[in-house]
């Protein structure tokens, strides 16, 4: 029963994603805006973060497992996604270390083979304003 119940939970996570958020290889990317998040980040915090990623049509992505367990994680993100109708949260540790992300949230806008960070609880309006007035992808 336990192994159903977890293969569900993995089903309807994998179901959330679409396919133009599949993880592509960094290195097939040229333009990308995504949403560096943590299930660290406290819930009334991070659940308006992710409604408003998921409002502009930014992927988010988290770092790695809860305790690195795949039941806790797909709980957790099960527990998100019917408490607060929020999707498309995807595990990429390697997009954290491609953009160097050691802390979040940080919002990423790449443009190329250069990219901009923007760190801390600022909202994602003015992330991109800052992007687009102050970064290397201003242009983009």
């Amino acid at each position: 029963m336990r192994k159903v119940i977890l293969l569900s939970l993995l089903i309807l996570l994998a179901s959330a994603t679409t396919q133009a958020e599949e993880g592509a290889p960094l290195a097939s990317v040229q333009q990308e805006t995504a949403y560096f998040l943590s299930s660290s980040i406290p819930e009334k915090t991070l659940v308006p973060l992710l409604k408003s990623a998921q409002t502009k049509g930014i992927p988010v992505y988290f770092n790695g497992l809860i305790d690195n367990s795949m039941e806790k994680t797909a709980r957790y993100l099960l527990n998100l996604m019917q408490k607060y109708q929020v999707a498309g949260i995807q595990i990429d540790p390697l997009r954290f270390d491609d953009y160097g992300i050691t802390q979040v949230p940080a919002l990423v806008k790449r443009c190329g083979k250069t990219f901009d960070v923007v760190y801390g609880s600022v909202a994602l309006d003015e992330g991109l304003i800052q992007i687009s007035r102050h970064g290397a992808c201003r242009d983009e």
